[in-house]
């Protein structure tokens, strides 16, 4: 209720200074009227959870963009009354009439348009395989006839790739040939209350089989990551933090009897948590490790990233009489989704999508920039002409002649002459 209070009282003010920017016959005075709609629309933009958007739309539009609109109204001295001018009478009907047939069409397109009728759009979902399957070799993975991935090799994973919602036949081919290694049914499902649903396909075990891990690539919490635990290992095990090695009472499992095939997604964890400390081990013993995330150059947690780790048996010896079997943590890292309205966000949609209508708005923006030049300059300003030449009390030539006694510009014409100047006569020094 107070979110449509305040929604509609700040459209309120941003219709009226609207209005009233239109309506001020001072140009500063609808500049400022135009900052105060600015503002509005940042708190809207608060109000979407966007708050680099609405910090966006303080400092560039209603700080930048309107220092320069003020300067250049003050520099052609837009901000005086004076006559109304005569000129671009064609102006204000012309307005008018454009302003008239965008309400008609806005009109038509919301009454004909059903647009409370039209459903939100829904990404299909993204699917990527992952290989778990030590004694598969490299393998083509098919989804109904269709090649999702190629030459994917033993711990290692495909790229995302959308894929429609529903029932699907997944074929694990041996690569580049038509040997069937494993064919299964597979159900994927948009999940509504995320921006995007998406899935890592597992081939795990001896007799290859399918895992099918939902991945949450949702926006993490600030300065978390995310971290799935998928068991593709021949046993169930547990996966323990020992904490301390000097304080044995830190020790805490983080998940315990995690069957083969079986999934969990842990909570957020902090970026650079130390994972040294972190092993599987059987399930139901702390002590008989299978494998320890002791290197921290490839376990560890980063921030804004969704990672998937698989326990998986990698065979050591294959082909001899002795086949030893070993665990092997792998991790597959992906990318959460940016927070909507952050920089990275923006960023990518401005760069990906909205390139050239951000162009053109600069464009547009540069033409109104000069028509406003071209509307507030006056026509009939002419600055005044100074004389700069130097006066004199007396013209040079008669200033010569009267010091020679003839005019120099008439020969035969005499002219007075000054008379001499006496002699200044010595004062007598006193004794």
């Amino acid at each position: 209720m107070m979110e449509a209070l305040l929604f509609l009282v700040v459209g309120a003010v941003a219709v009226a200074a609207a209005v009233m920017m239109l309506l001020s016959e001072n140009a500063v005075y609808s500049a400022l009227f135009l900052i105060i709609n600015f503002m509005c629309v940042a708190f809207f933009y608060l109000m979407l959870d966007a708050p680099f958007l609405m910090m966006i739309q303080i400092a560039v539009y209603a700080g930048a963009i309107m220092v320069l609109f003020l300067f250049v109204i003050m520099l052609l001295g837009a901000e005086k009354l004076g006559e109304p001018t005569r000129e671009f009478r064609w102006l204000a009907p012309l307005a008018l009439a454009l302003s008239v047939a965008f309400l008609v069409i806005t009109g038509i397109a919301i009454t004909q348009g059903q647009i409370d009728l039209q459903g939100p759009q829904t990404q299909p979902p993204l699917v990527r395989v992952a290989h778990a399957a030590s004694n598969a070799g490299t393998v083509d993975v098919y989804a109904d006839g269709q090649l999702i991935a190629e030459n994917v090799v033993f711990k290692e994973a495909s790229a995302f790739v959308p894929l429609a919602a529903g029932e699907h036949t997944v074929t694990l081919n041996a690569a580049g040939t038509d040997t069937v290694l494993l064919s299964a049914p597979l159900t994927l499902e948009n999940a509504p209350e995320r921006t995007v649903s998406a899935f890592t396909l597992v081939a795990y075990g001896d007799a290859p089989a399918i895992g099918l891990i939902p991945d949450n690539l949702e926006t993490t919490e600030d300065r978390s990551g995310r971290l799935t635990i998928f068991n593709a290992f021949d046993r169930p095990v547990d996966l323990w933090d020992m904490g301390s090695e000097f304080n044995p009472d830190d020790d805490r499992a983080v998940t315990s009897s995690l069957a083969p095939g079986a999934s969990v997604e842990l909570p957020a964890i902090p970026e650079n948590t130390d994972l040294r400390a972190w092993r599987f081990t059987e399930a139901g013993s702390k002590e008989a490790a299978l494998f320890r995330l002791n290197n921290p150059d490839v376990f560890r947690i980063r921030r804004d990233e969704a990672q998937v780790l698989v326990l998986v048996s990698e065979r050591v010896l294959a082909g001899t009489e002795q086949d030893l079997v070993r665990a092997v943590a792998v991790p597959l890292l992906s990318r959460a989704l940016p927070s909507f309205g952050g920089p990275q966000a923006v960023g990518e949609l401005l760069f990906t999508r909205y390139m050239l209508p951000l162009q053109l708005v600069a464009v547009l923006l540069l033409v109104a920039m000069i028509g406003a030049i071209v509307l507030t300059h006056k026509e009939d300003f002419r600055p005044r002409r100074r004389d700069v030449r130097r006066r004199v009390a007396k013209p040079l030539a008669a200033a010569i002649s009267t010091q020679v006694g003839r005019d120099v510009l008439q020969p035969g014409l005499e002219t007075p002459k000054l008379p001499p100047q006496e002699e200044e006569q010595p004062q007598p020094v006193a004794d």
